[in-house]
This record gives structure tokens, C-alpha cells and sequence, in this order.
């Protein structure tokens, strides 16, 4: 029999593999940003490019200025056609003479290829890592130069976005919405130090721009005291949240308290669908407990939390209320300068075996980690290993967050 080769493959399968090979080069780890190796699969032969090529210019990442250029010059008839962007901003502008900061202009040329990308639905922003030196940029009229992260990116309002992301370091400053438009947005995962953008007549002091279509939100590596002054709610008027994770990210991140949460459950509750907390050691148990009771819809829950002097509430006894729960990750340690509350994390794993395990609906996936001592008693871990062979249950014990914050 002659073995297939890859062109003798149906044409729908072939579709497939090039979305499937896109997305694996899409992927970010540890706030890398993605290359563009995609773009050379279309060379291989004539009838790939005419199949993958549509699919493939529809996504560009831009690490630093010699590509922008190179990209400007070399592709401007694939700009309108590009929907998702990667790219690396440094945030530098100069700054006009006068009050009017409209006039300010960016010093990359970043922003002219991203408005000419009038297809433009989904952005993700990097660490700028190889930016312009400014005097050779600038000749010899020197300008002052400031920092305005979205005002580098678009001078003026930008395209209707339905997916905002943000992958950089938690000591750069972000005025949230200065020029990116909230309406569209259906997704947005922010990083770095946010503040809210100058009051304006549309938006005086105190207000924020409504979010109506965002659906999925990330909080990752967040400094600075912008949620410290507010609640989530305040912070995304209009929103109907399905999917809320957060992760520390940062030794003096923003760490979420029991009012956020207790906002998100009051204003979402209906509509959560899926909650992570990573690194969470502000929250209280009893505030977790009811959380978890007001959550009907709930469907995917994580929760990696430091303990620091108190679990007085076994908040996994709740979780038998959202009968549509399939994925449950929990992890408990706690803080070093803080005394192990054995006693309470035993009762923690005893209503995991009750009510996580052993529940009438079986969960498709349950993480656990404790301390091993925990786990080796009374023959803990072979017996829900057991228990999840025999209800069809995908058990992991042990550590279980890995690069999940870099991926959500």
C-alpha cells in the first residue's frame, strides 16, 4: 500500500491542521510573544499557499521596529486582512508643545501598521524589548519624550476590539482605556501597573467606561492601587462575566480581598461559568464559602490558597450546590511565616473524598495538592486514586498550576 502524503489528505482535514498548526504558534509562555513561523508553511508549494495563506495572514506578531518597517514596506496589501496582532509596545511618545495631548505622536512606527489594519478584532501587547534609540530616531529636533502605553499604540480611539490582552511586566504603567475603545470588547486579560486614564467631560473622576459585551476577564501580575479603590463591579460597569481569573503574579501585586469577590458573586453570580484565584492569602473561607453558594452556573473552579491563621469555614462542602461543576483544582499551603492548620486542611480533604468524589454526578477532572503527610494517611491517595478509576474521573495529586496563569 503507498503510504498518504499530506496533500493527499481530504482538503477539510487539511483546514484543520493549518488552524490547529496556527493556534500551537499563537501559544504564549512565560509572556514570550510568538514569532512569526507560520508565515513560512505557505512557501513550501503553490497549493498550500493558496490554502493556508488566507488563513495564516490573518495573524502578524511584530517584535520590534526593523520588522514593523520591514512589514509596512514589504506587505502593505496584507495589512487590511490581518484580525489578530501580537506586538511589542514600548509606550514612548513625544510630547507636543502644547496642553493638547491628541497631538502627541508616537516614536515607533507601530501605530501607522496598526491602523492600517482595519480588520484589526484581536491584540495582544508584549514588552517592548528592542526599541528605537531616540536621539537617531529624532535627528535634530528633539522633542520631549513621555510614556503613554495606549497612545503609542493608537494616537486616537482604535479599532472596535473584541479581544484585549495585555502580557508585560507588572512595573508598566497603563492608562486603561485612554484610547482603546471598551464597547466591543468581548475578552481582555490585563497585566502591569493600571491606573485609570485623566477624567474627561465624557468620563468625570470616579466614573469608568462601560464594558456591555465583556464576557471573559483576566487579572495577571496587576500592581499599583487601581483595584485597591474599587470594587469589580465599579471597575467593569455593564459587564455579564462568564469566566473571572486572577493570579497574583507579582510579589507586590494586587492581591484580591473579600469585597471583590463578594462583588463579582453579587454582580455575576448568575452568569459565572468559571473561577480561578491563584495565590490568594486576603481572602477568607467564610467569604469563599459563600461565594461558591451563589455561583448556580458554575462549571470550572481552581483555587491555589495561602493560608495565613484561619480556615474556619470547609468551603468545599458548598461546592455540592452548582450541580453543572466538571473541573475542580484546589491547592492549600500556607504562608511561611504562618502556623500549618493540619486539623483544617484534614477536614478539607475529607470533604473532597465526600463531596468532590464521591458526588452522585461524577466531576470530569479533580487537581488536588496538600502536604504530603495528608495524602500518605490512612492510605489517602490510593484510595481516590480508587475512587477515580472507578467513577472515570481525571485525578492528578500534586502541584497542578505550572504555566496555567501564563495560559489563561
Amino acid at each position: 500500500m503507498t503510504a498518504l502524503g499530506f496533500l493527499d489528505l481530504p482538503v477539510e482535514l487539511r483546514l484543520q491542521i493549518y488552524l490547529d498548526f496556527l493556534a500551537d504558534c499563537q501559544t504564549v509562555q512565560r509572556r514570550t510573544q510568538p514569532s512569526n513561523i507560520h508565515l513560512r508553511l505557505p512557501h513550501t508549494c503553490r497549493q498550500i499557499d493558496q490554502e493556508a495563506g488566507p488563513i495564516f495572514r490573518r495573524y502578524v506578531s511584530l517584535l520590534h521596529e526593523h520588522q514593523i518597517q520591514t512589514f509596512l514596506h514589504s506587505h502593505p496589501s496584507q495589512l487590511p486582512e490581518i484580525e489578530w496582532a501580537d506586538v511589542a509596545n514600548d509606550g514612548r511618545v513625544l510630547q507636543s508643545a502644547g496642553p493638547n495631548r491628541e497631538a502627541d505622536t508616537p516614536l515607533s512606527s507601530l501605530y501607522v501598521a496598526l491602523g492600517r489594519m482595519t480588520s484589526l478584532k484581536r491584540l495582544r501587547v508584549f514588552q517592548c524589548r528592542q526599541g528605537l534609540p531616540y536621539p537617531l530616531a529624532q535627528g535634530p529636533h528633539i522633542r520631549k519624550l513621555g510614556l503613554h502605553f495606549e497612545r503609542a499604540l493608537f494616537p486616537k480611539l482604535s479599532p472596535s476590539l473584541t479581544r484585549y490582552e495585555l502580557q508585560i511586566n507588572p512595573e508598566t504603567r497603563v492608562e486603561l482605556f485612554d484610547t482603546v475603545s471598551p464597547d466591543k470588547l468581548v475578552a481582555m486579560r490585563l497585566s502591569g501597573n493600571i491606573v485609570s486614564p485623566p477624567s474627561s467631560e465624557a468620563l468625570p473622576v470616579g466614573t469608568f467606561a462601560a464594558v456591555p459585551a465583556l464576557r471573559y476577564l483576566v487579572l495577571h501580575g496587576i500592581t499599583g492601587n487601581f483595584f485597591d479603590r474599587h470594587t469589580l463591579d465599579e471597575c467593569f460597569p455593564g459587564a455579564r462575566l462568564e469566566s473571572f481569573s486572577y493570579a497574583l503574579g507579582h510579589r507586590l501585586g494586587f492581591e484580591i480581598r473579600n469585597h471583590h469577590l463578594e462583588s463579582l458573586a453579587t454582580a455575576y453570580g448568575s452568569s459565572l461559568r468559571k473561577l480561578v484565584l491563584l495565590g490568594c492569602s486576603r481572602l477568607s473561607t467564610t467569604t469563599i464559602t459563600h461565594c461558591l453558594q451563589n455561583l448556580p452556573a458554575l462549571e470550572y473552579f481552581a483555587l491555589k490558597l495561602v493560608t495565613v491563621d484561619e480556615l474556619r469555614s470547609n468551603f468545599v462542602l458548598s461546592l455540592s450546590l452548582p450541580p453543572r461543576l466538571a473541573v475542580f483544582k484546589l491547592q492549600v499551603l500556607n504562608a511561611w511565616y504562618a502556623i500549618p492548620l493540619r486539623e483544617e486542611e484534614r477536614g478539607l480533604c475529607d470533604a473532597i473524598e465526600s463531596v468532590v468524589l464521591l458526588r452522585d454526578a461524577p466531576l470530569h477532572h479533580v487537581c488536588v495538592c496538600f502536604r504530603t503527610q495528608l495524602m500518605v494517611e490512612d492510605g489517602r491517595q490510593e484510595r481516590w486514586a480508587r475512587i477515580a478509576r472507578d467513577r472515570g474521573i481525571r485525578l492528578a495529586v500534586g502541584p497542578w498550576q505550572g504555566d496555567m496563569a501564563d495560559r489563561m
